[in-house]
């Protein structure tokens, strides 16, 4: 009977390894969504935190101009050479100052200082008659963009005048929408803002005593692709497609877009977050979709995990089968020592058997007669009843007894004597014989082969195990002794149908040369010689016999 033990160690190895397969999968994907949620925390709070540094900055700009009298334009200058914000506060395009216009005596007054700074040419633009004027009047760095805003009026565009309304009525810092600054050109365009901090003429140092009126603002002017890149390490835009979005998550209000250009790097979009941030009483939209960037658990997620998965599912294969093969190999090892010694015992008892005949013969060598001896025997009986209990060996004995005694007798046949797991019995002939002499014994053990599948299911009702056997007849000379009242039979025929019947298959026959060439034209019987090693080896021929 084939064991089972090989497989059961190969399909409880893959469980093994599915399982860990299954939880480090697990475990990585948790992690890495939790490593996905704290980035893009991470990113809304830099976000803020930059944003409200702006202010900072823009109200530091506003002392200044509230702690003097006038600010030249060699002042603004030296200022913001000594602060030097593009180091510290990068993703800004400028800083302005924009001053509050209400009468065309008032830009004349405006035109006619910064003559004394050397602006020479300034303007507002765009021009026209309006009630109020906002133009911008410092901007630093007064880059090739910059120089583009000098002398624009804010306050003329309907945005940037919602945005300076908002900080005159409620007196702090207000944020604009989206829009697109005067300093972009043809190409590179992004979506700008402007951060307005206003003063009041009140609050400069020797104008305390004067109405309450805006007397300026002072902005930043922001850009959104060099304030987010700026503001974000490359690995998280390299592993996130991240979108800001002013208000409403719509293409026409699309402040930032990671992926504008087409040009980025694939990578899997495993996770996405959207959050809403209030800046400055204005609404952005965040959307983050992609996978983590950072690299804090290696061993947990990412592509280093995915490589690590794949090593423990292989291992884990490797070794299943492995652990399949080295079983098998121990179990057939096993049963090998097992029919060895099984062998062992069984040629001892044919040993013993020839002996005790061999001695008998010497008592009684008076009879003797042609028969056809045959002998059945259970396969790896040892190994069988060596699971069973003594009073269960003795059943299945029983049992087996039984049904074969039942064939034999019915065919004409005489029991010698049962050996527990064997049967010696034979079927009288004439001399010379004929094949009318062997066909009741061939018939009969062929019967006894054919009833292995009904013995069988009899053993299982019983919960015995299933068992096989074989058969070996021979055609001879045999001694008849009896002695006490027990009846033998002796000599070499005996001997030979012992030594043959192991050579017969599993459940199958062999006979004689003499039976086979008197058989062999049969047509209800179909031979095949066996290997010619056990011809040569016992001097005579052997035949499988099967019925057709």
């Amino acid at each position: 009977m084939t064991s089972r033990k090989p497989s059961i160690v190969l399909i409880l190895g893959l469980v093994a390894t599915s399982f860990v397969w299954s939880v480090l999968n697990y475990t990585e994907h948790k992690n890495a969504k939790a490593e996905f949620n704290f980035e893009a925390e991470r990113i809304h709070q830099l976000i803020i935190k930059r944003v409200s540094s702006y202010e900072g900055l823009l109200t530091g700009v506003k002392s200044f101009f509230m702690a003097s009298k006038e600010v030249s334009l060699q002042e603004w200058q030296i200022y913001f050479d000594k602060l030097q914000f593009e180091n510290l506060y990068p993703g800004l395009q400028g800083i302005g100052y924009v001053q509050h216009l209400s009468s065309e005596k008032d830009i004349d007054e405006l035109k006619a200082l910064l003559q004394t700074y050397g602006m020479v040419d300034y303007r507002i633009k765009p021009e026209g008659l309006r009630d109020e004027y906002f133009p911008v009047v410092f901007l630093t760095p007064l880059d090739h963009r910059n120089e583009k805003a000098i002398g624009f009026d804010i306050y003329s565009e309907s945005i940037r005048k919602k945005s300076i309304e908002s900080a005159r009525r409620r007196e702090k810092t207000s944020l604009t929408r989206k829009i697109t600054l005067v300093q972009e050109g043809d190409k590179n365009i992004q979506s700008g803002l402007l951060m307005n901090v206003p003063f009041f003429t009140n609050e400069r140092i020797d104008k305390q005593n004067l109405p309450r009126e805006l007397d300026g603002i002072i902005n930043a002017v922001i850009r959104m692709d060099d304030f987010i890149t700026e503001l974000l390490e490359p690995e998280i835009l390299e592993n996130m497609h991240m979108k800001i979005y002013d208000q409403h998550e719509s293409e026409e209000n699309i402040l930032f877009d990671s992926h504008k250009n087409g040009q980025h790097k694939a990578f899997p979009v495993r996770f996405n977050h959207s959050t809403t941030l209030d800046i400055y009483d204005q609404n952005w939209i965040v959307t983050l979709e992609g996978q983590p960037a950072a690299n804090y658990l290696p061993l947990f997620y990412g592509g280093k995990s995915k490589t690590i998965n794949l090593i423990v599912l292989l291992v884990g294969f490797v070794l299943s089968v492995l652990g399949f093969y080295l079983t098998r190999a121990f179990v057939t090892t096993t049963r090998l020592r097992k029919e060895k010694a099984a062998d062992a015992i069984a040629i001892k008892g044919d040993m013993d058997i020839i002996r005790r005949q061999e001695e008998s013969l010497l008592k009684f060598t008076d009879n003797s007669e042609h028969v056809v001896v045959c002998i059945i025997d259970i396969q790896d009986s040892t190994l069988i009843t060596s699971k069973l209990s003594e009073p269960a060996t003795a059943q299945l004995y029983s049992t087996f007894d039984q049904v074969m005694s039942e064939i034999i007798v019915s065919h004409g046949g005489t029991i010698v004597k049962s050996m527990g797991d064997a049967i010696l019995y034979y079927f009288k002939t004439s001399y010379p014989a004929s094949k009318n002499d062997y066909i009741p014994a061939i018939d009969c053990c062929l019967d006894m082969i054919a009833s292995n599948e009904a013995l069988n299911s009899r053993l299982s009702k019983k919960s015995f195990p299933k068992i096989n056997y074989r058969i070996s007849a021979v055609y001879g000379s045999v001694m008849f002794a009896s002695k006490n009242d027990v009846h033998d039979i002796f000599g070499s025929t005996v001997n030979q149908s012992s030594k043959i019947n192991r050579f017969a298959k599993t459940n199958g026959l062999v006979i004689s040369e003499e039976i086979h060439d008197l058989i062999k034209r049969e047509k209800t019987y179909k031979t095949e010689k066996t290997k010619d090693a056990i011809r040569i080896e016992y001097g005579h021929g052997v035949y499988h016999v099967a019925r057709i």
